[in-house]
């Protein structure tokens, strides 16, 4: 889907479907036409997308001008169709209103009124805005407007259909010239066979049937001083084909059979392709497949819910969440309980508990027995998914700074080719003396050169990495981004909240003899419930996951708090006075530790960073938490793993140092830079460069953006619903540590399988436009391995979907 993606100062940014390119020389030609227009500062066109990302000034230029542009030079720009149903059109001045309104609504290309039965047939742009907006903004403008009908709203498939009814029709009609060819050698079979008026009957039928479809693009294309794949297939066609014809009338060798079954065959690799390019973009599929169609929502004052289309679902609405639903917005657990599978969203394989006043986003499940209710918070394209969703696009459709060699010689492909097979056609023939064979010779080499698998080896590898990676939680703003990963030899990581957790949590309890652990907590609960500092939150979630609420935990009154001791507060049930806190207040308090108390565990966990709260009740300890931010479970396993594939990695943190020393200690991280400020991690980044590293700056706040947008490659940490603050090349949605070492990896492979697919389009091109000008391969087999190149440069990328990266 394309879509209004940002407005700068004075510039928009679209992103159009485009129809009707072939190759990379089509893509290019596109290109330039675009960017020729008035008011388009860039625009940049993606084959395996078939996009084009367009930034202009609306000023100077509109979308409408983009369509009229592409279609005078043979392309077009796709449409979506829909019928309204409309009041009072027939009032002339309400119909020319209506009409006004429609045309100033960005992404309306065209709106036809029929008065007679009130109805309204709008054209937009694919993806540039949604029908439910334009009625919205009729409806805001006073008209009375319903959606009637849609037609053709999957214009790539129905495209998809057309070209496999050509290619059903071009084979049905092929298969008698073959057996025509076979009747030759071997005379069986019914007498007509041996017609040669049969023959050019069929052929013609084929060539001007499904076959003139490559002669109209290419006369297009020709007409504007554009040559492209179809201009090589229609002269090698047409070149056939009429040879063969004046040769019919003469009484000559014929060679329909060569014309029709390139047209096949051709038609049978494009289909193929297709179908293989709508594969690479499974993961946008995927993702939207998330989004459920209708959601039960409250109705107003009452307690019933009802269906509810999800389009018309407003922020602040109740929305019913039965077991096994999908949740279609972002928004807050109202009432009851949720247990939510976010696997198809960011990765993570465990479902998590949601509780009333936690987050949920859209497209994740409930897979818990009960329903609960949620408030919608963020709807349509701010939730968490259309986030995703924009993301994964937006890197799909850029171009990898390697594409740029492939654009190089897509510019002098096809003339090049054109030159060669008139080189062969006039040698061969003034060699030979037989200008029949010549002109086989002349139209192998127009057939067999192939500029689509060119235009296809980056793009498409692009698709299915960024892809993957949207189904690992790891988000890629471009193309390059995943080029740059393939260069990075340098990993810096930020501790607090990419190493570690983030946040603090509960990590022992040391029960002095005779108390319990439960005992602790709870006492330790019911006073730090009354304060928001982290280490009393973390001591009230402990509490609260072990005992399942807060409700058994000992009364009291007087809270108070010591300042940078902790808290006291008096015992309801005549216990005495309850404190919380470190060794200062319970010295301050006259309360002393139990001499036969073993502390050495306590020790060693303050060596590495922990807080140690100590509780006692009526004068007496009861024991102590240990509290901090612990490691996350795959950070070694992690850290390991970039070490085994050849990484430098450091940690640079604004923590203290002995912290700092004892997670990289734990970890196996030798580099460790702490008490460093945001410039100074951004200046540490900036200086290994200059030394020649390529570094990937890995954080999750504010205070690591600087070093993020320092870095040869930045990356963020994100948590549920901040995906969108972040403007890193990589954003990490699935809370592991193992997507750092998966993003890089995705990079990597993604790579390779583009200098595989560059590797084997050039390398078919050298071979195999030499082989057709010296007579070994027939223009028929030309046809075939055209048809067939691009199709394994697809097949290749899309064999990343197949790559092992989630062993950790």
């Amino acid at each position: 889907m394309a879509q209004q993606a940002s407005r700068g100062k004075s510039h928009h940014q679209i992103s159009l479907d485009i129809g009707g390119m072939t190759c990379a020389s089509c893509s290019l030609r596109v290109e330039k036409e675009l960017n020729h227009l008035p008011g388009v500062g860039r625009a940049e066109v993606n084959l395996a997308l078939e996009k084009a990302n367009i930034v202009f000034d609306p000023q100077q230029v509109n979308p409408r001008q983009f369509v009229d542009a592409l279609n005078a030079i043979g392309y077009h720009v796709r449409l979506e169709n829909y019928q309204l149903t409309v009041g009072g059109l027939e009032e002339t001045p309400l119909r020319m209103k209506f009409e006004t309104t429609c045309m100033a609504i960005h992404g309306v290309y065209k709106v036809v009124v029929n008065v007679a039965d009130s109805t309204a047939t709008i054209s937009l742009l694919q993806g540039v805005t949604s029908i439910d907006d334009v009625v919205n903004i009729l409806q805001d403008h006073g008209f009375s407007v319903s959606l009637r009908s849609s037609h053709g709203k999957d214009s790539k498939e129905q495209e998809r259909t057309r070209a496999l009814n050509r290619l059903i029709l071009s084979l049905s009609l092929t298969v008698p010239l073959w057996l025509i060819m076979l009747n030759m050698i071997v005379p069986v079979g019914p007498r007509w066979l041996a017609n040669t008026t049969w023959q050019f009957v069929l052929a013609t039928i084929i060539q001007w049937g499904p076959g003139l479809t490559f002669i109209r693009r290419a006369y297009q294309n020709l007409r504007h001083g554009n040559a492209n794949m179809d201009v090589l297939v229609a002269m090698g066609t047409l070149s056939a084909w009429g040879f063969s014809t004046v040769n019919w009338i003469t009484h000559g060798p014929l060679f329909f059979d060569s014309s029709a079954t390139l047209i096949t065959l051709i038609l049978l690799g494009k289909y193929l392709e297709s179908v293989a390019k709508g594969r690479t973009s499974q993961a946008i599929a995927d993702l939207l497949a998330l989004r459920p169609e209708q959601a039960p929502v409250r109705s107003p004052g009452q307690n019933t819910f009802v269906l509810r289309d999800i389009d018309q679902i407003q922020i602040g609405d109740d929305i019913q969440i039965r077991p096994g639903d999908k949740i279609p917005v972002d928004g807050m657990i109202r009432e009851g309980q949720g247990l939510i599978d976010e696997s198809l969203l960011t990765g993570e394989p465990e479902w998590q508990v949601r509780d009333p006043g936690q987050y949920v986003m859209a497209g994740t499940i409930h897979q818990g027995e009960r329903a609960f209710v949620m408030t919608a918070q963020k709807i349509g394209q701010d939730t968490v998914l259309a986030q995703i969703v924009r993301t994964v696009e937006d890197a799909q459709a850029g171009k990898a700074p390697i594409q740029r060699f492939a654009d190089r010689i897509s510019n002098v492909f096809v003339p090049t080719v054109m030159a060669l097979a008139m080189v062969t056609f006039l040698i061969t023939g003034a060699l030979t003396r037989d200008w029949t064979d010549a002109l086989l010779h002349g139209v192998a080499v127009l057939v067999v050169a192939c500029p689509c698998a060119l235009g296809l080896a980056t793009p498409t590898a692009v698709m299915v990495g960024s892809g993957v990676g949207a189904r690992h939680g790891i988000l890629y703003r471009n193309g390059e981004a995943l080029e740059r990963l393939s260069q990075v030899d340098y990993v810096a990581v930020d501790k607090t909240g990419t190493l570690t957790v983030g946040h603090p949590q509960v990590i022992a309890i040391f029960p002095v003899e005779g108390m319990n652990a439960e005992d602790i907590l709870n006492w330790a609960a019911c006073v730090e419930k009354e304060s928001n500092h982290p280490l009393s939150r973390a001591i009230v979630q402990r509490a609260r996951e072990v005992a399942g609420s807060l409700e058994h935990v000992p009364a009291v009154d007087n809270v108070f708090t010591e300042p940078g001791k902790g808290m006291v507060a008096e015992s309801l049930d005549g216990q005495g006075t309850v404190l919380v806190g470190n060794m200062s207040l319970l010295t301050e308090y006259g309360v002393f530790l139990p001499r036969q108390w073993d502390q050495t565990p306590m020790e060693s966990l303050m060596k590495r960073g922990a807080t140690i709260v100590f509780v006692a009740v009526g004068g007496i300890v009861y024991g102590a938490l240990a509290i901090a931010d612990p490691i996350r479970d795959d950070a070694r396993r992690t850290i390991q793993r970039l070490f085994t594939d050849g990484y430098r990695v450091s940690m640079l943190t604004g923590d203290r140092k002995m912290s700092a020393r004892s997670v990289a200690r734990s970890l196996g991280i030798r580099d460790v830079h702490a008490e460093l400020s945001p410039v100074d991690k951004a200046r540490l980044v900036e200086l290994w460069q200059k030394f020649g590293a390529r570094v990937a700056m890995v954080g999750d706040g504010i205070n690591d953006a600087p070093a993020i947008a320092q870095a040869f490659v930045g990356i963020a940490v994100a948590y549920g619903n901040d995906v969108i603050i972040h403007t890193a090349d990589v954003t990490l949605v699935k809370p592991h540590m193992i997507t750092i070492w998966q993003a890089l990896t995705i990079g990597r492979r993604t790579m390779r399988k583009i200098r595989q697919n560059l590797f084997w389009a050039l390398g078919y091109n050298i071979i195999g436009i030499p082989l057709a000008a010296f007579g070994f391969i027939s223009p028929a087999l030309a046809g075939a391995a055209m048809a067939f190149s691009s199709v394994l440069v697809v097949t290749n990328s899309l064999m990343l979907r197949q790559m092992a990266i989630d062993e950790a």
